[in-house]
């Protein structure tokens, strides 16, 4: 079973919130009152999981309908692309949704030119920055872009030494970076016109010394902050965040892990409360291919496409089966 937990101040809003990440299918296993808040303790089982995505309605409005309640797109943003969507609508509903898509959520890649500044990745713990950052250099090597990476994460287990297994095989190299100082002081040392690219802790954004040290390493060395944020999330909470990380500074989102959720509400909810850009998307673990750029049509089909419950994964992501991007 699929446990999750939920806290609220109330009985009613807690509910709420099981309701919207896990549906209409979960099971309450668990009710807790801590202080003045309650806890629940949810769950949806296996056939609940790997349960076929519903068959899209005939009417366009209402495939697109259906398909963002699906996703767990929140219900104002989802009535406003379905408002959208019906004021250019086509009879294919793919279209319409992407469309509607187009107008609320541009996309600016990172990769397309050389950036003239260092690109820093900022997210919460796991949202797979340290992967991201190897697959960012990687492209930069395909176009033959000088590049070196940088680590400011020197606390967690492992860290320094994953950035060292990408950096060796992609041939570049990689520093670390414990302060602002000493990150000031790796920057200095990329060639000129060089892709400099760097990593950070994992971040709670509800903790402003968290957001404070961010901006505090942003700041040393001019870095665009680019949010880092797995898909699947809920709704609500991706949106929080995703508004949270845009108070700092942040214009861009990376979404990852696409091939291993089912729902991309959270994603659309963070971009949209944080008025974010769609960066590249993590669609794979791979490290050569497993960055996309992609745009509103190939969202609006992720969105609106079904899958049989034998794979539970859509049609263009079946041969991206890793679990880790």
């Amino acid at each position: 079973m699929r446990l999750r937990t939920f806290n609220a101040p109330n009985m009613k809003d807690a509910m709420a919130l099981v309701k919207a990440e896990l549906g209409p299918d979960a099971i309450i296993l668990n009710v807790e009152q801590i202080g003045q808040a309650i806890k629940i303790t949810a769950a949806l089982d296996r056939d609940a999981i790997l349960a076929p995505l519903p068959e899209p309605a005939l009417d366009p409005l209402e495939a697109i309908s259906q398909a963002l309640e699906f996703h767990r797109v929140s219900p104002a943003l989802a009535d406003r692309l379905t408002q959208q969507a019906a004021q250019v609508l086509l009879e294919n509903p793919q279209q319409a949704l992407a469309a509607a898509l187009r107008l609320r959520f541009p996309v600016q890649p990172l990769t397309d030119r050389l950036p003239t500044r260092p690109l820093m990745l900022v997210g919460m713990p796991g949202a797979g920055k340290t992967a991201t950052l190897a697959k960012l250099v990687a492209r930069a090597k395909l176009k033959q872009w000088p590049a070196i990476a940088i680590t400011c994460d020197v606390v967690k287990a492992g860290a320094v030494e994953q950035l060292g297994t990408y950096t060796k095989a992609l041939q570049i190299p990689a520093y670390r970076a414990g302060n602002p100082a000493t990150l000031r002081k790796a920057v200095e040392q990329a060639p000129k016109g060089a892709f400099v690219i760097i990593d950070t802790v994992g971040c709670n954004p509800l903790n402003a010394t968290d957001l404070s040290y961010l901006n505090e390493l942003a700041d040393a060395v001019k870095a665009e902050m680019v949010l880092v944020m797995a898909a699947g999330g809920c709704s609500v909470e991706s949106a929080e965040l995703g508004q949270l990380f845009a108070e700092t500074g942040v214009n861009r989102l990376i979404p990852t892990r696409i091939d291993a959720a089912r729902r991309y509400g959270g994603i659309l909810g963070a971009a949209e409360a944080g008025r974010l850009s769609f960066a590249e998307f993590g669609v794979s673990p791979e490290i050569a291919t497993g960055l996309d750029i992609v745009g509103a049509d190939k969202i609006a089909a992720w969105l609106l496409e079904t899958a049989p419950a034998s794979t539970h994964l859509p049609r263009a992501r079946r041969q991206a089966n890793g679990t880790h991007s």
